[in-house]
């Protein structure tokens, strides 16, 4: 026999009362008076179209259509239990597919980095990374988690800050010794500038603190890409001067291929970083555990500890 959902609540509180003998039985443990619980089971009678209990002074006993729906019903609360116990399982354990999108250079050299750490301590979850310099609806194209850098619009995701990018102004000794070594951001109109620019974006009004305030100037140079990785490789080969992610120069810095600038004059604050994802009731294990390790072990990174 099927039961239509909207009768649910009346199969269960009928349960309750078979399983207790009684309705003051039923009603004490549900916090209801008896005449509620009477009231409700006849209404779940009329619904069905048959009486389920034959009530005396002494006892309920079943009818026998009582009894069918009563297993009906023993059949509905196993499922019921069972979907509980999917769904808490769902909620802690950290399993599964979990799709991530990140700008290509970020991706490469922030967030891959990252994950080897991240599947040893969730070895039964599956990452299917992104790497793609446009905009990626979540919603539409099923993605769980997006990297994302600058500040965002308002929407109905809920974003999480990461941190913050730090700049450093560089370039190769070898440029340094044909064209001079920059003393004031001033200086920099007459040197060449690499930067960078994706046909929305062009990055080409460096700010700079100067005497407490940021002042920003425009600067030109031989050089305009939307890779920031490209850019870094352009400056060690001395092309110009490249104010870019410190994260990414750290490693040519540390090697000598690349010198920083202007020590007296720090760049401006950088874009903020935010991990965005849908907003949900429920959030997955998987994306809450992802989240959370991006604020754990990104914000170093970023030289925003």
């Amino acid at each position: 026999m099927a039961i239509p959902f909207e009768r649910i609540p009346g199969l269960m509180l009928f349960a309750r009362v078979a399983r207790s003998g009684s309705f003051s039985a039923a009603a004490q443990a549900l916090g209801l008076s008896r005449s509620a619980v009477s009231k409700q089971v006849a209404a779940f009678e009329a619904q069905i179209g048959g009486r389920l209990i034959q009530r005396t002074t002494r006892k309920l006993v079943l009818t026998e259509l009582g009894e069918e729906i009563l297993r009906e019903a023993q059949r509905v609360e196993a499922a019921l239990e069972a979907i509980e116990g999917l769904s808490a399982e769902h909620a802690q354990h950290v399993r599964g597919k979990l799709r991530v999108s990140c700008s290509a250079t970020a991706g490469r050299e922030l967030l891959v980095p990252l994950l080897p750490e991240f599947h040893r301590r969730y070895p039964e979850l599956e990452l299917e990374l992104g790497l793609e310099d446009r905009f990626v609806d979540l919603v539409a194209e099923r993605v769980d988690v997006a990297i994302r850098i600058g500040h965002l619009p308002d929407s109905s995701l809920v974003a999480r800050r990461l941190g913050e990018l730090a700049w450093a102004l560089v370039a190769s000794p070898d440029y340094l010794a044909r064209h001079g070594t920059p003393k004031r951001p001033e200086d920099l109109v007459g040197h060449a500038c690499l930067f960078y620019s994706n046909g929305k974006h062009r990055l080409d009004n460096w700010g700079f603190v100067v005497g407490g305030e940021v002042q920003r100037y425009p600067v030109q140079g031989p050089l305009v890409i939307n890779d920031a990785s490209a850019l870094v490789s352009a400056a060690i080969g001395g092309m110009g001067v490249l104010l870019i992610d410190q994260a990414l120069v750290r490693a040519p810095v540390a090697a000598g291929l690349l010198t920083p600038l202007l020590p007296n004059f720090p760049p401006a604050p950088g874009f903020p970083v935010y991990a965005v994802y849908p907003a949900r009731e429920h959030l997955p294990a998987r994306t809450q555990a992802f989240v959370d390790y991006l604020i754990e072990r990104f914000a170093p990174l970023l030289g925003d500890a």
